[in-house]
């Protein structure tokens, strides 16, 4: 693997590869024993985990053992597994936009500079045509991802908080939130998007402005929230985002 190099910040502070691997390591263990819950078979080398034995795993040992669960049950066995957690989100969603028409919506931006990786190779990785493949790995609370540039049809976690939400990811440069357009970041990910049951508008928005750099990139990184959304999803968010890009930047390095 080349050297690669992070610099996150995050509301004024600093977050370190060692502290974002740490929470990524939290948040496999979590999702292992949620899974575990609910029914799933955690299994290490052919033998199944228990919920003791899930605490005794070492950090590359859980994420190679959650990636691997949640990748055996595909994107109908996740469904199946969570469906009264996906109906609960569905609810918070819909609740989180019982709001006046001009209440504001709630930010989570984080900034990030990565070298010795470059947005080509990250596009690789993270480009809507490509992410399905690497979906799992990017983050302990992806679940499954399917589709192109046209429509990304996912579930995930959003925050760190609660449980996963399925959903349809909308491209869409035009949308308009809160946020400062750089010029010196020529790059955009933009888009809306909708509750996978039923096609709600979540009035939950990307928007991702990119720089390349001479040995890497620079990414400010903003997801918007609707107005009554539980704020620790929008704070817990920050460190999601930064976790997944993070990891998008060690897989590019790989290829």
């Amino acid at each position: 693997m080349r050297n690669l190099q992070l610099r996150c910040s995050i509301d004024g502070s600093s977050y370190s590869a060692k502290q974002l691997d740490e929470v990524q390591y939290q948040r496999h263990i979590h999702g292992l024993h949620s899974l575990l819950r609910l029914g799933a078979i955690i299994e290490q080398d052919g033998q199944p985990l228990s919920h003791d034995a899930i605490d005794r795993l070492l950090p590359e040992d859980a994420r190679a053992v959650s990636i691997a669960t949640r990748q055996s049950y595909g994107p109908d066995g996740l469904k199946e597994l969570y469906r009264d957690q996906l109906l609960e989100s569905d609810k918070m969603w819909k609740a989180a936009n019982d709001a006046p028409a001009d209440a504001p919506l709630l930010l989570a931006q984080t900034d990030v500079t990565v070298t010795g990786v470059s947005l080509e190779d990250l596009a690789k990785v993270v480009s809507l045509d490509h992410i399905h493949h690497a979906y799992a790995a990017l983050h302990p609370d992806h679940d499954f991802a399917l589709g192109d540039n046209t429509c990304l049809e996912h579930m995930e976690t959003f925050g760190h908080f609660g449980g996963p939400t399925w959903l349809f990811a909308h491209p869409d440069k035009s949308i308009s939130v809160p946020v400062e357009r750089d010029e010196e970041y020529p790059m955009l990910m933009a888009g809306h998007t909708t509750l996978a049951s039923d096609g709600t508008p979540m009035n939950l928005y990307a928007y991702h402005q990119f720089k390349p750099l001479e040995n890497g990139f620079a990414i400010k990184q903003c997801a918007a929230f609707p107005p009554k959304t539980p704020l620790p999803i929008v704070d817990g968010h920050k460190l999601h985002l930064a976790i997944e890009i993070w990891e998008a930047a060690k897989l590019a390095a790989k290829d």
